[in-house]
């Protein structure tokens, strides 16, 4: 009898060492999983507080051949400020360079509501007036809760 006790320790103490292993591996990947859903919930609201609209009219967009210049004004209608220096746009298809950014009304950043006049040239392309062409254009805010968020919008705009 006094041997069977002996090895009955033995074996409880075994699994009490195993259940303590892996309630420190289960605690460890539990604060993994937390960290990573904190991660994710955090970029999905700057995401959702990154927003921008075209704030030209649709149907008239300006254009100089000669100049390689579409005259855009896009509006930050999100609550973080958006970045000027960061900004992509797509016109039919073909990525467009920005030849110049500026905030209307002398704004000292593109905070909510403020305006910024882009001069977008889309290399490539012969455009008359009345021409349809479809336009994307990407966005950055600034750094918020240590993340930038990102928006993207598309519309149809004619040539006036």
């Amino acid at each position: 009898m006094a041997d069977g006790g002996a090895s009955e320790l033995v074996m409880l103490i075994t699994g009490l060492l195993t259940a303590g292993i892996v309630a420190s591996l289960l605690v460890a990947s539990w604060g993994s999983l937390a960290e990573t859903v904190g991660d994710t919930q955090s970029e999905i609201e700057v995401n959702t507080r990154t927003r921008a609209d075209l704030a030209s009219d649709s149907s008239q967009v300006s254009w100089n051949q000669t100049g390689c210049n579409l005259t855009l004004y896009v509006q930050n209608t999100g609550e973080i400020r958006l970045k000027t220096d960061v900004i992509g746009v797509v016109v039919n298809g073909t990525a467009a360079t920005i030849n110049q950014t500026q905030l209307l009304d002398g704004a000292p950043s593109w905070s909510s509501g403020e305006v910024a006049e882009l001069r977008v040239c889309p290399t490539g392309l012969n455009l008359v007036s009345g021409d349809e062409i479809p336009l994307t254009v990407v966005v950055r805010s600034v750094e918020y809760k240590g993340m930038s968020g990102q928006y993207s919008f598309s519309e149809v705009i004619r040539i006036g």
